[in-house]
């Protein structure tokens, strides 16, 4: 009775290594030949910048599984603004942030298995598709020139010191959520400054190399909400950030 009870366990336990083999060997066949909704595990950089003056876009690698590793076969979108994909592989796409892009959801979607329908939440709803999050970081195309990011999030001032005769820093201001901001620039001397929108177009409001143009503690408003970054050129003083 022993020896029969035995026999059925090892019966058993073969049966069941059987099925796990079986299924993963399916599962790797499915991963080579790209069939399947496709997954991101990585982005790296996790943030980048579109094109800004001669600077290109960020190039960036996209990892994961059930990619098609035809290129043309895969689309990339960065919030809504489609980019190119550079190579392909199962598990691995290159591209470059495009112009125009701005933080929110990149997709990426698989043609040839059916169906694409994308859900920026990646629920049960998409089919052929992947999304996650994406950062625009528009200061990643200056390689940290003025230094670390002073960071500010309404509605708490920030203040700061220029410590040469004159002198630039970089700014990241998280603006209010609910509506429009005002961010007055309060520095003890005159100044200069530029700004990046969502999509990290540039507007300079005065020229470093031009004192006739620096102008007096102003306040920019800012209709909605998005993280905003500015570079500021002051005298030597103390400046603050703070939203009136």
């Amino acid at each position: 009775m022993r020896s029969l009870m035995r026999a059925l366990i090892f019966i058993l336990l073969i049966s069941i290594l059987g099925v796990y083999c079986s299924n993963s060997k399916s599962t790797d066949l499915a991963s080579e030949l790209g069939i399947g909704d496709p997954v991101i595990t990585s982005i790296d950089p996790p943030s980048g910048a579109p094109p800004i003056g001669t600077s290109p876009g960020t190039s960036i690698t996209i990892n994961g599984r059930l990619f098609s590793a035809t290129a043309s076969n895969n689309t990339i979108t960065f919030n809504g603004v489609s980019g190119t994909v550079l190579t392909a592989t199962s598990t691995e796409i290159t591209t470059v942030v495009p112009s125009g892009a701005s933080s929110g959801t990149l997709f990426l979607s698989k043609s040839g298995s059916g169906p694409i329908v994308c859900d920026k939440n990646n629920s049960s709803s998409a089919m052929n598709c992947y999304g996650t999050p994406f950062y625009i970081d528009c200061y990643k195309s200056f390689n940290n020139q003025y230094g670390d990011e002073i960071g500010v999030t309404y509605p708490n001032s920030k203040t700061f010191a220029i410590t040469g005769q004159t002198g630039t820093v970089a700014l990241r201001i998280d603006l209010n959520t609910e509506g429009a901001t005002n961010v007055k620039l309060g520095c003890d001397t005159y100044l200069v400054y530029s700004k990046f929108s969502k999509s990290c177009g540039r507007t300079d409001v005065g020229d470093p190399n031009n004192t006739a143009t620096w102008i007096y503690q102003p306040t920019i408003t800012f209709p909605s909400y998005y993280t905003v970054q500015m570079f500021v050129t002051a005298g030597k003083g103390n400046c603050e950030i703070s939203f009136p």
